[in-house]
């Protein structure tokens, strides 16, 4: 009976926080922003206030699994990029700075007043570490899910391959054809989509320098770290063999991310061997616990 009651309880208390969510336009100076807000009505002085940025070219929804939780403890704001998702598109480059710019612009006209815990998945988690670059006064805390890998520079890009035991030339080959693949896979997407596709191929080229000129700043960050291997086989190269080399990059990846986490007083990194690259939506509990630490250590550290 008492374990009824409790269940009773806790989805009655999950209708309430849906009932308060909160999806609509928010009319920008050259688009509408969607946007989905939790638990605003229970935010506090000085509470973060969670921020979700998605992937390349991926609408809101794939935080599904996410917010609701994270928003018995904190508010949450979920939105879609111009051109992404709901949102309008408008003629402008989604460089880190852009982007920052963007959301710093929506949250003031929400008048959502910082700190914030920024939460970025894939592309989503080079632009949050950017946003820490431009505005790290208003942060509290990031959680960065498996992201494009913003600590790689071109040498130590080839060190990933030295399992295969080939030529550098051959490596340089195989490594243009990723290249190739991307940016062919990107060419017929919607303008929105491929200018982010083409704004992560120019921070590669550049070894992620606008990031990595500034230290972070000292707030808990999080770094998420997918680690099952999804590749269909009908996919998988004949001539190598993908999974090792999916296991190389995180092996090596793993390094860097340590020296990230290691850079502030409060970091952590997290690996779920169940999940695939959207961690959020295959092991959502360690991304919602994840959330949960940053939360508590930022007050820690006030």
């Amino acid at each position: 009976m008492m374990k009824h009651f409790f269940s009773f309880v806790f989805l009655a208390f999950l209708s309430i926080l849906q009932a308060t969510a909160q999806e609509r336009f928010v009319e920008m100076d050259q688009s509408k922003i969607w946007i989905k807000t939790l638990g605003l009505e229970q935010r506090e002085e000085g509470q973060p206030l969670v921020v979700f940025e998605s992937g390349h070219g991926t609408p809101m929804g794939n935080w599904d699994k996410v917010i609701g939780a994270v928003a018995e403890f904190a508010p949450t704001l979920t939105y879609d990029r111009p051109g992404i998702g709901k949102s309008e598109a408008k003629d402008y480059i989604p460089t880190l700075k852009n982007v920052s710019e963007q959301l710093v612009n929506l949250l003031d006209k929400l008048e959502l007043a910082p700190p914030y815990i920024l939460v970025g998945h894939s592309l989503g988690g080079v632009y949050v570490r950017g946003f820490a670059n431009y505005y790290p006064e208003k942060l509290a805390g990031l959680v960065i899910i498996d992201p494009g890998d913003f600590t790689e520079t071109q040498e130590n890009r080839n060190e990933y391959y030295n399992i295969l035991d080939w030529e550098s030339s051959k490596v340089d080959s195989l490594v243009q054809s990723f290249i190739d693949i991307r940016t062919s896979r990107n060419k017929d997407s919607p303008a929105p989509i491929k200018r982010e596709g083409q704004v992560l191929e120019e921070l590669r080229e550049q070894d992620f320098k606008e990031i990595t000129s500034t230290p972070l700043p000292n707030i808990p960050v999080h770094m998420v770290v997918g680690g099952r291997f999804d590749m269909p086989a009908e996919f998988q190269s004949k001539e190598y063999d993908d999974e090792a080399l999916f296991r190389s990059k995180i092996k090596h990846r793993i390094s860097r991310w340590t020296d990230v986490i290691q850079s502030v007083e409060k970091g952590m990194l997290l690996y779920s061997g169940d999940a695939g690259h959207f961690v959020q939506w295959d092991d959502p509990e360690l991304v919602i616990s994840s959330i949960r630490i940053v939360m508590q250590d930022y007050f820690t550290l006030q």
